[in-house]
């Protein structure tokens, strides 16, 4: 049974609270903020303090850190118990997302943001939440039989109904990091390496096959041939050509902050964005790169600590999806900037300037930070679960 807490002392709410993992994150944001603040201070207009960019980050950085505090007092097994409300809640955000969603004027494709006045939504974003819920609690339900062949089978739906959502709205980048999530949460849940073996081949088929039709076509196309054919297609690899050599001629300290030359002249385009790690490296050098990695490699590795400490498979799972989500998009966006992998659009987390982005994440910490809690047995908490 749910009961409501009437009283929670500080020292309750203090005692159950994972300092270091909110510590690291509130780090990291402010080390991103000062970097959004240095990549779009070239275009301030006379009077102006901060950018709207910086504005919107703001915003969403100390509302999510205040729904993060919120959902750590709550029962993750109340969260996991709704995940019928959540998924078919995100379904329906991005069905209206395809009908009535936003694209940006270089990607008019992908209209994936919605909008809200002065303020836009990326639904795929809010979704990777929805889906880490749903898809824990699934696996748990289906845990003594997961190698089963009838338990595998709905398993997949499940996880190809978010990734055909965001296709359908134009987003790639977040397609595959769902597909990374997906399988990556199979695995931790002790799927027969067998099934992904075969996944794999799918996989590899699925790709030869887009590739032949066409399906993947147009820009897409570009950027991965690019990699491998730079000297032809110098203007598809402008960015992230000039990415790395902001990052290259910061040095070991950098240039300093706010005297990038290719920062403060804007030749990184969304550098406040998908390419925040170039201002890191130009203004801060190696040292200020490096901590980036540093900062984001501590949370998820305190994330999966996090996991494996979990008091049940639910709590466990749900931690991993978090790790898993947060080490795929910084793995895919680091390579992104080091030309290591195609421009997708992959935001880095907690750093660039997404409002969604980081909204997204605090609201995963929170449910990171309710498996602390009720891991420890908190028991004065908002909601507890009898």
């Amino acid at each position: 049974m749910n009961t409501l807490k009437k009283k929670t002392t500080a020292f309750d709410f203090f005692s159950g609270l994972d300092i270091f993992t909110v510590l690291t994150a509130l780090c990291a944001s402010a080390y991103g903020l000062t970097l959004v603040y240095s990549a779009t201070y070239y275009a301030l207009d006379e009077g102006e303090i901060i950018s709207r960019q910086l504005i919107a980050m703001l915003i969403t950085v100390v509302g999510g850190v205040i729904i993060a505090l919120a959902l750590s007092m709550i029962n993750y097994e109340v969260i996991s118990k709704l995940w019928p409300i959540i998924a078919g809640g995100c379904i329906l955000l991005m069905i209206v997302t395809f009908f009535f969603g936003e694209a940006p004027s270089d990607r008019t494709t992908a209209r994936s943001w919605l909008r809200f006045g002065a303020f836009t939504l990326q639904s795929s974003e809010i979704m990777k939440v929805g889906f880490i819920i749903s898809f824990s609690y699934h696996l748990d339900m289906v845990k003594d039989n997961i190698n089963r062949l009838k338990t595998i089978v709905p398993l997949v739906i499940h996880g190809l109904i978010p990734i055909a959502l965001v296709v359908l709205t134009g987003d790639a980048g977040s397609a595959l990091i769902f597909l990374i999530m997906f399988i990556g949460m199979l695995f931790m849940a002790k799927i027969n390496i067998g099934y992904f073996v075969a996944g794999f081949c799918a996989i590899i088929v699925g790709f030869m096959v887009a590739w032949q039709t066409n399906l993947i076509s147009g820009i897409q196309r570009q950027r991965i041939v690019a990699l491998f054919y730079p000297e032809h297609y110098e203007d598809v690899m402008y960015q992230q050509n000039n990415a790395k050599i902001a990052i290259g001629s910061g040095g070991w300290f950098g240039q300093g902050f706010l005297n990038g030359g290719m920062t403060q002249n804007h030749r990184v385009p969304e550098n406040q964005n998908d390419f925040v790690l170039s201002v890191a490296g130009e203004e801060f050098g190696f040292v200020g790169a490096m901590a980036v990695i540093l900062l984001l490699a501590v949370l998820i590795i305190k994330i999966f600590s996090v996991a494996l400490k979990a008091r049940d498979n639910v709590g466990y799972l749900m931690c991993m999806g978090v790790g898993i989500m947060l080490l795929a998009q910084t793995f895919i966006n680091v390579g992104m900037e080091l030309s290591l992998l195609p421009c997708i659009g992959i935001t880095l987390p907690l750093f660039s300037s997404g409002g969604s982005s980081s909204l997204s994440i605090y609201l995963a910490l929170g449910i990171v930070l309710s498996v602390y809690r009720y891991s420890k047995n908190q028991s004065k908490a908002l909601f507890y679960s009898d």
